[in-house]
């Protein structure tokens, strides 16, 4: 079965970017996977593992509370991950390991996703090969 990935950043997007996951998941009776991948690095005067564990558990956190805004009962299967590196790159290796039918993102994570390789988001939709779907800034979801 293929699961529906989604991609969050925890900016005021979130919130619709999930709910159309959500019914996208419901309405092809699958899983969804939320992804939120983050960069490491090392502030001063702070353990990096001290670090991790602590953007770790604030993207828990937030999830959490989307979760309960959103009022997700669990009627659609889903997990959470947190990884470190790239979007685009944790994508990619996602993939490589899972079947996915849809990406679903914001308009802002799209239009910044291959800002590191210096690539455009045509780039990255040539290199997925599987649709991708962006949540407009100004979504809201039914």
């Amino acid at each position: 079965m293929k699961a529906i990935l989604c991609a969050l950043d925890f900016t005021e997007t979130s919130d619709q970017v999930i709910k159309v996951a959500l019914e996208l998941a419901a309405q092809k009776h699958t899983n969804l996977v939320v992804l939120y991948a983050y960069r490491l690095l090392q502030p001063k005067n702070q353990d990096i593992a001290e670090y991790r564990k602590d953007i770790e558990t604030r993207a828990r956190e937030d999830f959490d509370g989307i979760v309960k805004r959103l009022h997700i009962n669990g009627d659609v299967p889903y997990e959470f991950r947190s990884e470190i590196g790239f979007l685009s790159d944790r994508i990619e290796v996602y993939l490589k390991k899972h079947a996915v039918d849809v990406i679903v993102m914001s308009q802002s994570l799209a239009h910044n996703i291959n800002e590191h390789k210096g690539l455009t988001f045509e780039h990255f939709l040539d290199s997925t090969k599987i649709p991708v779907l962006v949540v407009p800034e100004m979504f809201e979801a039914a």
